[in-house]
């Protein structure tokens, strides 16, 4: 039955797909693309007047979608890349991290073709909701303190530049046990341990936790088989309709 929603919903989404070309180096895996980004009918910087659209529980999946915006990297970028999420509704730039994604300007709204930072350009979109899903490449560089010090101050900068938005932040999806055996400072326990004090900050912002970890692991908290893109990092089409049948089954509204 999920197939078959799949399968409408991807028909229904190509058809209104934005899509505004951007020029930029990448630190990307498979699958691989740069953000395009655009946003209709607003331009500029500056915040609106208005605040979120007034939403329904009775919405379809693909309304509650075009309410929500996907904040990340290159593993929030598969989400467009195969077509679950129109490109407009993604805001993430590959090889970023919740560091770096406070001053890099990457995003084009309207027809203005200035850059704006993610929280520059959620000040504009005030969406219904956003869902944070950064970490995995912070964990390898930073200490723990200084992980959550930059993610509370990403985070504090969102709501500020829409304080309505339901704030939702996604704990961070495992790796492979190749991956971890290819790098000891990605390991799954490292990212369990960050995915524990992640939840806590979550929370202490007032914002609401998306726990999928688990949904990607197999038997031994590693990145199952059956999701691995092949580079141990990266997820195939099966890992996006486990986590897109996650998100309807658990809306947040």
């Amino acid at each position: 039955m999920l197939k078959a929603f799949l399968t409408a919903f991807l028909a229904a989404l190509a058809a209104g797909s934005i899509i505004v070309a951007l020029n930029m180096e990448t630190l990307c895996g498979n699958p691989c693309a740069p953000f395009f980004g655009g946003q209709g009918g607003t331009e500029g910087t500056g915040g609106s007047s208005s605040g979120p659209p007034a939403v329904s529980t009775n919405q379809t999946f693909e309304e509650y979608i075009n309410d929500t915006l996907f904040i990340g990297d290159s593993r929030t970028n598969g989400l467009a890349n195969y077509g679950f999420v129109p490109r407009n509704r993604v805001y993430a730039l590959d090889g970023a991290n919740h560091q770096t994604a406070r001053t890099e300007k990457f995003l084009i709204l309207g027809s203005t073709g200035e850059k704006l930072t993610i929280a520059q350009a959620v000040g504009v979109v005030k969406p219904a909701r956003m869902i944070v899903s950064f970490g995995i490449n912070g964990v390898a560089f930073m200490g723990e303190d200084t992980f959550m010090e930059e993610y509370a101050a990403f985070l504090d900068e969102l709501k500020a530049a829409s304080p309505e938005t339901i704030l939702v932040v996604q704990s961070i999806l495992p790796v492979s046990s190749a991956m971890e055996a290819e790098d000891p400072r990605l390991t799954n326990s490292i990212i369990d341990e960050y995915n524990r004090r992640l939840e806590s900050l979550t929370l202490e912002k007032g914002g609401r936790w998306l726990d999928t970890a688990g949904l990607l692991k197999n038997a031994w908290g590693a990145l199952d088989a059956a999701y691995d893109a092949g580079d141990g990092l990266h997820f195939n089409q099966q890992a996006y309709e486990v986590l897109l049948s996650y998100y309807d089954e658990n809306r947040i509204y």
